[in-house]
């Protein structure tokens, strides 16, 4: 676990997983040109919400997101590992998918950075090299997504 993340105590065991397994697999996978972790960008930031992340998981759920174990462990800009990856599918067999990735920022808020892709179940390679990588969509269908729920959020 990161330093920068408190306790850890609101993280689900597979997020712990994700975050003692994947660095390890990231420094093997690397030197062969894949990844396992990767840094995430800016431009896929949501907003702030000013709730702990026990609290936003049903948020999540109502709004048809489903915990995603096998997507890339992302690092904030700042160091800290992701609390939780959520993917958001019509069917399990779409081609597309709202992926989300949540940060604790302190104990009693959560950073939302979303993007739209390809999703691994239909299209993998696309899904791994990043085609169809779409930042801004993905930006503003969780930004309608949250509106649409009750659920606020601040862009800092």
């Amino acid at each position: 676990m990161n330093a920068r993340d408190e306790d850890g105590a609101d993280l689900d065991a597979t997020t712990r997983l994700r975050r003692r397994v994947l660095p390890t697999l990231h420094r093997i996978k690397e030197p062969l040109g894949g990844f396992a972790t990767c840094t995430q960008h800016p431009s896929e930031y949501v907003g702030t919400i000013e709730r702990d992340l026990r609290a936003f998981r049903p948020d999540l759920e109502a709004m048809a997101f489903a915990p995603e174990p096998i997507a890339s462990l992302k690092v904030h800009e700042d160091g800290r590992f992701s609390a939780g990856s959520w993917v958001r599918r019509r069917s399990p067999l779409a081609d597309w998918q709202l992926h989300v990735t949540l940060f604790q920022d302190g104990r009693d808020a959560i950073e939302v950075f979303a993007h739209r892709e390809y999703s691994w179940l239909r299209h993998p390679y696309k899904h791994y090299v990043g085609d169809g990588w779409d930042t801004s969509g993905g930006v503003e269908r969780m930004r309608s997504l949250l509106r649409g729920h009750g659920i606020e959020f601040v862009v800092d």
